[in-house]
């Protein structure tokens, strides 16, 4: 196999985003790469592009695939059956047969998006697109990846004509991740999606995968990680940014139904202003977004089930003697609700109006403060 040469280190913008003046990124080379139109309303695949060499394409690719490599927001799956054979042509997109299987692969991708958009004929239409497969190493680690890049229009410069073709920026895709290890495909299959869910068709159907945690699973290991990092980092030094902190989290895992772990983290977290100076903000983000890999005990794109968590997220804090506060979960207005004094002995305030007329005394005086 012959490589394809790619873009040194250190131009402006070599498509990996890294200025000239950052650390050079990782050594990338293409041992082969092949573009082919996928257009399942005409049923038809346009003709195989492998001229990527060629500079624009070259940069196009190399920040696609440094892009995709470190992305984290995936899932990880593995063939429901070890010897079928999409997992067949994939291993041959790292040896000499790599032309044949990306043919094969393309063609049956058409015919699983011509079979999903037959059925989904009076709801939408999949967008037209292109199935990049490419077979590359970045530093010392060997990939093969196959992404479906969703076509973007333009106006041409030249006719001033609207068409569609590969977007530069932005991109819509899908992307399968397939490690390399001595010559033979390693587990797990790493799946990606720009979408807001991971598209079904794209796993089951088209490369026949099976997750490997299960929806539950993910649920309960993400909110249980972040409870601890919580607990361990916030907590001992600030109660109150503690509770303002779980209860936001507890809102997201109880009203998203994905939930994309960096995201999240940057929304909850990330915007919080804490009342605590203790609180380093950054730091707290830094620490959230390695817990996927500190833990390994889920993915970073998963579908939510709030039930699992039910129990988890039900608190009990002790006021007084056979006086508790029970947290039952997401409270609204967090902050607005409680609220908290000391006028020679500390109280913890709640405004409530189903409490005021419960515990209200004729003889109170309000507190107009």
């Amino acid at each position: 196999m012959s490589s394809i040469p790619v873009l040194p280190a250190t131009p402006p913008n070599d498509g990996s985003g890294v200025p000239a003046s950052a650390t050079p990124p990782a050594p990338l080379t293409i041992f082969n790469a092949v573009i082919q139109k996928v257009d399942c309303k005409g049923n038809v695949l346009g003709t195989p592009y492998y001229q990527t060499s060629e500079e624009d394409i070259r940069v196009y690719l190399t920040g696609l695939i440094r892009d995709l490599v470190k992305n984290t927001r995936s899932q990880s799956f593995k063939f429901a059956d070890e010897t079928c054979e999409v997992k067949e042509l994939v291993s041959l997109l790292a040896t000499d047969g790599f032309q044949l299987a990306a043919m094969e692969l393309s063609q049956r991708l058409l015919n699983c998006e011509v079979v999903v958009q037959q059925k989904m004929t009076n709801f939408t239409s999949l967008r037209e697109g292109s199935l990049l497969c490419a077979h590359f190493q970045l530093s010392d680690k060997e990939f093969v990846i196959l992404v479906k890049i969703d076509h973007a229009g333009f106006l041409n410069e030249t006719t001033l004509r609207k068409t569609s073709g590969l977007p530069e920026r932005q991109r819509a895709q899908k992307c399968a991740t397939f490690s390399i290890v001595d010559g033979e495909l390693d587990a797990p299959v790493i799946i990606s999606d720009s979408s807001p869910a991971i598209t079904e068709y794209w796993w089951n159907a088209y490369l026949l995968l099976v997750a490997l945690s299960s929806p539950e699973r993910n649920t309960q290991a993400a909110f249980n990680a972040v409870e601890k990092l919580l607990k361990s980092k916030v907590q001992t030094k600030s109660p109150s940014d503690y509770w303002t902190l779980r209860n936001a989290v507890v809102s997201y895992f109880t009203t998203r139904p994905q939930c994309i772990f960096p995201d999240m983290i940057d929304e909850v977290i990330g915007g919080y202003v804490p009342d605590s100076d203790d609180i380093v903000i950054s730091d707290l983000v830094e620490a959230a977004k390695l817990l996927p890999q500190k833990d390994k005990g889920f993915d970073t794109h998963f579908v939510i089930v709030p039930k699992i968590i039910s129990a988890k997220i039900k608190k009990q804090i002790k006021l007084a003697e056979n006086v508790d506060l029970r947290i039952m979960g997401k409270v609204n207005n967090f902050k607005d609700l409680f609220d908290t004094g000391n006028d020679g002995r500390k109280y913890l305030k709640i405004y409530s109006d189903e409490g005021y007329d419960a515990f209200h005394r004729k003889d109170d005086v309000d507190d107009t403060q």
